[in-house]
């Protein structure tokens, strides 16, 4: 009798999880992976340049022009090209980085909420 009760539990338990979430098999059994992500130093020098000349840039737009659509205008067209400057002077550089995976055997997301 005992049995019977407890397949039964597992039986209904287990529709619900089917019914209730998402269930994926991913058997992931824990890997390192590698990523190239950019440099972060010439990531932080590029930001910096780009907001040195943006600053530049929006005192020249405000200090010189009154009319605001100009203003607008003249600082959405030298956006790109301090970004262009910037890129130039401090160029993308990606490193490696690996990352250890933990193993993940089945992803469970609510399908309803």
């Amino acid at each position: 009798m005992n049995l019977k009760k407890t397949t039964t539990i597992f039986v209904f338990g287990s529709i619900a999880v089917v019914v209730l979430f998402d269930v994926d098999w991913v058997l992931d059994f824990g890997q390192s992976n590698g990523y190239e992500v950019p440099a972060p130093a010439v990531e932080a020098l590029y930001e910096n340049c780009y907001a040195i000349k943006d600053d530049a840039m929006h005192r020249q737009a405000f200090g010189t022009i009154d009319n605001p659509d100009v203003q607008r205008e003249f600082i959405s067209a030298n956006r790109a090209v301090i970004a262009a400057e910037c890129r130039a002077e401090f160029p993308r550089q990606l490193i490696s980085v690996e990352i250890d995976t933990s193993p993940n055997l089945i992803d469970v997301r609510p399908r309803f909420w």
